[in-house]
């Protein structure tokens, strides 16, 4: 090939290098992010499903054990939720008396702007969702025993359900 060619070659490759890059760089989180920040909180195995675009992630964990780090901050009634929260933009609710699909409601009717963006959160994550996560979504989602986390500074929701094992993890446009 001529070097004139080549030239050629290479400038027509450039936008399509460039467009690839871009489309990359639309997902809303990487895997490996994700997994290491919430390694900061929770205990992870295996990946079980993950998916990320522009306006949303979301991945299921299996977990080595169900306990949370302190770094994440875990009480047991919304107020409590809520004083951490202010305090460090992370909480978990870990309310055996309601479900975490009652508890988002609790915390909507205690604290709009917070309640609305946890459900903000749930419903467009589920956009990037498999069947596995789904899944794992939904029965977490109402079970008393399962825990809600929320990380105010990336808006990610976390649903860790000590009956299957598994965290879910889910995130709306920002």
């Amino acid at each position: 090939m001529s070097r004139a060619r080549g030239h050629m070659a290479g400038r027509a490759a450039a936008p399509l290098v460039l467009a690839a890059l871009a489309l990359a760089g639309c997902a809303r989180e990487d895997e490996a992010a994700l997994r290491e920040r919430l390694s900061q909180w929770f205990a992870l195995g295996e990946t079980r499903a993950f998916a990320a675009r522009a306006g949303c992630a979301a991945a299921t964990f299996t977990v080595v054990d169900e306990r949370v780090r302190s770094a994440l901050p875990r009480r047991r009634g919304v107020a409590g939720f809520l004083q951490a929260l202010e305090a460090r933009g992370r909480a978990a609710l870990d309310d055996p008396a309601r479900s975490p699909d009652a508890g988002m409601v609790a915390l909507a009717n205690a604290a709009r702007g917070t309640g609305m963006a946890l459900r903000r959160a749930a419903l467009e994550g589920r956009a990037c969702m498999d069947e596995t996560t789904t899944s794992a979504f939904r029965y977490a989602l109402d079970n008393p025993r399962a825990l809600l986390g929320w990380d105010g500074a990336s808006g990610t929701l976390m649903l860790l359900d000590p009956d299957t094992g598994l965290l879910v993890a889910a995130m709306g446009e920002r």
